[in-house]
């Protein structure tokens, strides 16, 4: 089981465990693409102003943080803007702790590519999504890992949601019940009691989320939050999921081709924005998270042993949070203006440094319209609770 966070080839032992408004500002810059554009070379002549490379956004999946929802926002993007988006359906667990995308398979890549390899995602693919780990995407473009001494940037934009814990693990379980790897519930009542056994078990032996040993719990926190830095991650959580969409609009900053593409994309983006949280389809359909928090939090004593059980994810989560604050306050601060152009205009009127300079200007209410499309159902690998962890660290 792994957990994207955890999941990387080498790691900094001196990076600041602090995130500030500067650092948040330059996460969610928005990057220089085209929206609409079919010219290959047009489309992958700009900069992104971060990477300093032409723009390439890799979206890790961590497991029931409303991930699907997500790849479907992606799939949407990509086909309103001609971009070309390859998914993840899974990785060899042996392998990807070496940190290969060549021993992951993919979604949709063509039948004739059994494994979608760097070369390829290199040349031909603008955004890649699904459960792989961090620094898996570094040497799409070069063999160098992101700088680990200055929270410099990597050369791919890093996009990740998260979600509180104990909502996680009670979506997970519903998951797992409707998948039926776990004995059904037919009730809140035994669901919530089912939850309380299994937590209640776990920590009478001393076990937490993911080991026994509380140092290995820390060490696998430092790692995901040093990974979280080191790649300035742009953050999105599942409870605020309109504000997680509005900073993905603003680092997705792109010239369109015209005034009816412009209309297009915004349309698409208020659809989503206007969600206030993702919409979770992999639950069961007669028992929803929401109702058996409900009965949790009607007992406060295990409620408390709850939260000791998951207190390590909690503080990723909790440093992720204040990133993901810091995103929304930089982009309400100042939000691009978007250029639109008549696309044989693209290379030749606008020049980078221009686009790099964009207009700041005061921040637009958030639009609330619109509902979310339904979700698309893609292959998923069944992972357990521990795979939040196994994403962000090795």
């Amino acid at each position: 089981n792994f957990h994207p966070l955890f999941e990387l080839p080498h790691q900094s032992q001196n990076l600041k465990l602090t995130y500030t408004a500067e650092l948040a500002a330059k996460a969610v810059e928005p990057t220089v693409w085209t929206c609409g554009e079919t010219n290959r070379h047009k489309q992958t002549a700009l900069v992104d102003p971060i990477t300093n490379k032409r723009p390439f956004f890799a979206f890790v999946h961590v497991y029931k943080t409303g991930g699907t929802t997500v790849r479907e926002f992606f799939r949407e993007y990509a086909a309103v803007c001609k971009k070309s988006l390859a998914l993840v359906a899974k990785c060899d667990s042996g392998d990807r702790r070496k940190g290969l995308l060549e021993d992951c398979k993919f979604v949709n890549a063509p039948q004739s590519i059994e494994h979608v390899n760097s070369t390829i995602l290199h040349d031909d693919y603008d955004i890649l999504g699904g459960h792989f780990s961090f620094g898996m995407a570094d040497n799409i473009f070069s063999n160098d890992a992101a700088n680990p001494n200055d929270n410099g940037a990597s050369q791919v934009r890093h996009m990740t949601f998260l979600r509180q814990p104990i909502t996680r693990f009670v979506s997970h379980i519903l998951y797992q019940q409707k998948q039926g790897n776990a004995d059904k519930t037919d009730t809140v009542e035994e669901t919530v009691e089912d939850i309380k056994r299994r937590i209640r078990s776990s920590r009478e032996k001393g076990e937490y989320e993911q080991t026994t040993q509380e140092h290995q719990e820390l060490v696998k926190v430092q790692l995901s939050i040093d990974n979280l830095l080191r790649y300035n991650a742009i953050v999105g959580m599942t409870e605020t999921f309109s504000q997680s969409i509005q900073i993905f609009e603003h680092a997705m900053g792109q010239i369109v081709n015209s005034t009816r593409k412009e209309e297009e994309v915004q349309e698409m983006f208020s659809r989503y924005i206007g969600e206030k949280e993702s919409k979770n389809g992999s639950e069961r359909n007669d028992i929803s998270t929401g109702s058996v928090l409900k009965e949790l939090n009607k007992d406060e004593e295990f409620m408390a042993i709850f939260r000791e059980f998951v207190k390590y994810e909690q503080m990723i989560v909790d440093f992720a949070v204040d990133m993901h604050e810091k995103q929304y306050e930089a982009v309400k601060r100042g939000h691009f203006e978007r250029y639109t152009l008549e696309s044989s205009d693209i290379l030749d009127s606008v020049g980078i440094s221009a686009i790099r300079q964009l207009q700041q200007q005061p921040a637009p209410a958030p639009r609330q319209s619109g509902h979310m499309p339904p979700q698309l159902n893609i292959h998923e690998t069944k992972k357990s609770a521990k795979h939040l962890h196994h994403t962000l660290t090795i």
